[in-house]
């Protein structure tokens, strides 16, 4: 009897909270991911803008930013925002909401000053809107260094090296070192101006090499004590003696091991690629580095390629076009830039694009660390 009596029971419980669930579905997070939930809303979005709903539309198109925005860091997320805020400007454009479209444009800019729209899809007015959002945002940057070929870092990311040029720059107040091997580190902070050519110019100093010159002196000679000549000896004959009987030094050796990173890693056109090589074991000295960095890119002219060391401040220009002959995509090489830092910890290879819409990968890279032990 009890057995039966706390079946029902139960029975009646499961049924009461089915029915429960039934009335309140919202308080049950919903099974689908993002990306499908996100392709769901763009789908909506774009036919409401075609309907002519175009406050619905707005609506969907900026909770569709807020979600993209939370997951940024991946190559199609990105390209899906930037075409969202392209599509939410439009949609401003076109019930004649002028201002919050350019807002809108100018945003799109300062996150992907290369951002470009078909001339051919879009209106024409939506066009020069676009272009004057670029005027306002964008300017030209030349860095020029005596000598050239220093790697240049602005806010703690390295770009390239000397002469760099670079179309499209947002506007700014940065902070630019230029670095090169025997010279002086030169660090300071530049403002880069819209719808003009910014140029900074820098002229590096070597680095200041300490010559002990000794001076010579004519000294009088001095009859020496015979005591003292013998005290001398005695010293002598006892530092050679006690000099016999000690250990020999164990002389330095060079050792060297190498480090791979196998795993692709893609090249975008709007954030620069990094690939990581982590280094351990390594117990002295870095005496020289060799590198090998395998690249698949459609137009390897549009890539600069740096070494970065552990210390996230001393880069070595892999590749840059009109700087280093082009041997195709495989760049091989040896340098001795960094032989003061820590070998142990991240290396990196970075690849900035300047070209657009043209993707590849880092395929595969290497670094064989010499070092003194």
């Amino acid at each position: 009897m009890r057995y039966s009596q706390a079946i029902t029971i139960q029975t009646i419980f499961f049924f009461l909270f089915f029915i429960f669930i039934g009335a309140n579905p919202g308080l049950f997070p919903d099974t689908e991911n993002d990306e499908t939930v996100i392709s769901k809303l763009l789908i909506k979005a774009e036919n409401d803008y075609q309907n002519g709903k175009f406050i619905e539309a707005i609506g969907i198109y900026e909770q569709i930013i807020m979600k993209l925005n939370k997951r940024k860091e991946l190559v199609k997320t990105k390209q899906k925002l930037f075409k969202t805020m392209v599509s939410l400007a439009l949609t401003y454009f076109t019930i004649q909401e002028t201002d919050k479209s350019k807002l809108q444009l100018e945003k799109l800019i300062k996150i992907n000053p290369n951002q470009e729209i078909d001339e051919e899809i879009y209106p024409p007015g939506f066009i020069k809107l676009f272009r004057d959002a670029q005027n306002n945002i964008l300017g030209e940057l030349i860095i020029t260094s005596s000598p050239t070929e220093a790697a240049v870092t602005l806010d703690n990311k390295s770009i390239g090296v000397t002469p760099l040029k670079i179309k499209k720059f947002v506007k700014g107040k940065y902070i630019i070192t230029i670095a090169k091997k025997g010279y002086n580190v030169s660090t300071k902070e530049i403002e880069v101006n819209s719808n003009k050519s910014n140029s900074i110019e820098v002229l590096l100093e070597k680095v200041a090499v300490k010559k002990v010159i000794e001076k010579e002196g004519v000294k009088k000679k001095k009859k020496m004590s015979p005591f003292i000549l013998i005290g001398g000896a005695v010293v002598i004959g006892a530092v050679i003696l006690l000099m016999s009987k000690k250990k020999k030094e164990p002389e330095l050796r060079t050792l060297s091991k190498q480090f791979y990173n196998n795993t692709p890693t893609a090249i975008g056109s709007y954030v620069p690629a990094y690939s990581i090589i982590e280094v351990s074991g390594i117990t002295g000295k870095i005496k020289k580095i060799e590198y090998a960095v395998s690249i698949n890119h459609p137009k390897i002219e549009d890539l600069s390629v740096a070494l970065i060391g552990t210390d996230n401040r001393t880069v070595y220009s892999v590749w840059n076009k009109g700087l280093h002959e082009d041997n195709g995509k495989n760049f091989i090489g040896t340098t001795e830039i960094f032989n003061s830092i820590t070998p142990n910890g991240n290396w990196k290879v970075t690849v900035n694009n300047s070209g657009e819409r043209k993707h590849g990968e880092i395929t595969k890279w290497s670094i064989k660390i010499y070092y003194v032990q």
